[in-house]
């Protein structure tokens, strides 16, 4: 009997790493042929995802005006029900960058868009407007047709919720194919436009996440969740990651002798005035005002421009420049995450005394390795646009548990960040019950096993609800 056809969606280079670098694909093909459909051109990349899966292009969806109008309003009155704490904070922070025109011409267009949905009936009309133009003003036919080729048996997705993915697997949930989810990051639930495609079932990192899924979508409430943890972690519990330090040092070109702090450099968007950070590092570190006088390795978020950080990276004295891999695609975030890549991050998370980000997920790899956190939340350029913004990052409702974990130090000025990175060298054992409760809290399991818990729960997907199906179909026809 043929194995169960599985459409499984690559839109993001982190999915390489979830999907490939694990060895997830690999497992499923035990009990399923996966069908990827890949976002982007890259050789190499098809080569190696052949020798695992069956490969496609993914089809670039295509949105009319009225749909983005009719998505618009919908997705206004999903952040409304949503009601997530990161919404406003989000809000906030984008205004402090807005003209007052440009502010009250959005706050009136958010408004419209909300009072559009009260009246009796209007919601119900917008949901109906925006199934009948996905078909008449998008390009779901194409995708229909590119889908219907593969006689696919079900799909598995990562990120549906960015838009060439989402109408793919929207089509395939339109033409009843059984359906399952395993959502990326966690914070992609609060943070991300409303998500139409309802699974069939959920696989998530945490309680927290499972408890955002039946508040922002109470529509699943029915739908199985099943907590199974992040896979991009397993691999800081396999030792063939950690590279000797000597040689991580050298690759890096980074000197012997003096500790190296993290720099986790984070989205633009997130804090414009990040930079600040670093340069108030590398003058700590210059005036001897930090022990040992260590060097700061600062590593680039994957898809946040270079140009914000060259002003200070010119200037500093003990920063070294580290880009997390080859950026081998112009558009960033396609990008073939390697083992080296992997193996690289790892060996900085170990090799690093300490750890400085701004609300990163990089604030969960180092506390997986147990290193000092710290968090910089101040803005100390010239009227402190960005002040009480650069707190509220961690503020966001996926960030909550990290804050008040008591496993990360919060900076709110200069001088605090330049002690508590003081505090981390001489004394890196003092937050870590509360670095223990991050990975609790967030990442649910401190056992690597992540990835064979997915593994388990889309076999189970696919044996029940992918075979249940098949064998409906096989009935009526």
């Amino acid at each position: 009997m043929a194995k169960p056809r599985i459409l499984v969606p690559i839109s993001l280079q982190f999915s390489i790493r979830y999907l490939l670098r694990t060895g997830l694909l690999e497992k499923m093909g035990e009990f399923c042929e996966p069908v990827v459909m890949l976002a982007w051109q890259d050789a190499g990349l098809e080569q190696e995802l052949a020798s695992v899966s069956e490969v496609h292009s993914l089809t670039r969806s295509r949105w009319g005006a009225r749909y983005e109008q009719t998505r618009g309003i919908l997705n206004t009155w999903h952040q409304n029900r949503y009601a997530s704490p990161s919404t406003p904070i989000r809000e906030r922070r984008s205004n402090l960058d807005r003209s007052f025109k440009e502010r009250v011409k959005r706050k009136l267009r958010l408004s419209m868009r909300e009072l559009s949905t009260l009246l009796p009936g209007s919601l119900e009309k917008h949901q109906a407007e925006e199934r009948s133009l996905l078909w008449t003003d998008t390009n779901a036919h194409e995708v229909k047709r590119n889908v219907k080729r593969l006689n696919l048996d079900g799909v598995f997705s990562l990120t549906p919720f960015i838009p060439d993915e989402e109408l793919t697997v929207r089509v395939c949930g339109e033409e009843g194919l059984p359906s399952c989810a395993a959502i990326l990051s966690f914070d992609n639930l609060t943070t991300r436009p409303w998500i139409p495609m309802l699974f069939d079932s959920y696989l998530l990192w945490n309680r927290h996440n499972a408890e955002q899924l039946r508040r922002g979508y109470p529509e699943a409430a029915d739908r199985p969740v099943t907590i199974v943890g992040s896979p991009q972690f397993d691999f800081y519990w396999d030792k063939r990651y950690i590279t000797d330090e000597a040689e991580w040092r050298k690759s890096l070109g980074l000197p012997g002798g003096r500790p190296v702090v993290l720099f986790g450099g984070g989205y633009f968007s997130c804090a414009p005035h990040e930079p600040q950070f670093l340069a108030h590092l590398d003058e700590a570190i210059e005036r001897g005002q930090i022990p040992g006088k260590p060097v700061v390795l600062f590593r680039r978020h994957p898809v946040d421009p270079m140009g914000r950080w060259e002003p200070i990276l010119k200037q500093a004295k003990n920063v070294v420049h580290d880009d997390p891999w080859e950026f081998r695609n112009p558009i960033l975030g396609h990008t073939n995450i390697l083992d080296e890549d992997i193996a690289k991050l790892a060996s900085t998370l170990y090799h690093t005394v300490a750890h400085v980000n701004v609300a990163s997920t990089l604030s969960l790899d180092g506390a997986i390795v147990d290193r000092p956190q710290i968090g910089p939340a101040y803005d100390e350029s010239a009227g402190g646009k960005y002040h009480q913004a650069a707190f509220e990052c961690y503020e966001q409702e996926h960030f909550l548990p990290i804050l008040n974990s008591g496993g990360l130090a919060v900076a709110r000025s200069r001088e605090a960040l330049v002690t508590a990175l003081g505090e981390a060298i001489r004394n890196p054992g003092e937050k870590q019950e509360g670095r223990k409760r991050i990975v609790r809290e967030i990442c649910t399991f401190d056992d690597g096993r992540c990835t064979a818990r997915v593994a388990e729960a889309v076999e189970a997907f696919v044996c029940n609800r992918v075979s249940m199906s098949a064998a409906q179909t096989a009935q009526t026809s």
